[in-house]
């Protein structure tokens, strides 16, 4: 029968100290976590925007046309009509220049690329 060392016993000991003190620390996280989300009606009832405030957003702007989509980096604001908007995944391409264009926050929104489902793409479709 083999004896169990004393120092195979601490470490053992520590290791269950080490991960019994980083769950500890995880639930705790978790906990102030959850103390602070606020629910999204009451984000919206506090809030002190004394313009438009953007639904998606919760962005306190001019007028509807200036609320951003709440993803810019992967996604295209397509304007439907004056007061409407639709926010859409940016095309998925390897083409270089095609990225580019939906990249700019000018060119991107206007880009029509026949074959892509873009803002031209939701354009014809909303107005058939």
């Amino acid at each position: 029968m083999k004896l169990i060392s004393f120092s195979s016993i601490l470490f053992f000991l520590l290791s269950i100290t080490r991960v019994s003190a980083f769950f500890q620390h995880q639930q705790q996280q978790q906990q102030q976590q959850q103390q602070r989300n606020i629910p999204f009606e009451e984000k919206v009832l506090d809030n002190a925007c004394d313009k438009y405030l953007c639904p998606d957003t919760l962005e306190c702007v001019r007028s509807v046309q200036d609320c951003p989509c709440p993803f810019p980096k992967s996604q295209l604001k397509c304007k439907l009509s004056s007061d409407r908007y639709v926010c859409i995944s940016k095309p998925a391409t390897h083409d270089q220049k095609l990225n580019e264009i939906y990249d700019d926050p000018v060119k991107g929104p206007k880009a029509s690329v026949k074959g892509m489902r873009d803002c031209g793409w939701v354009s014809d479709a909303y107005n058939i």
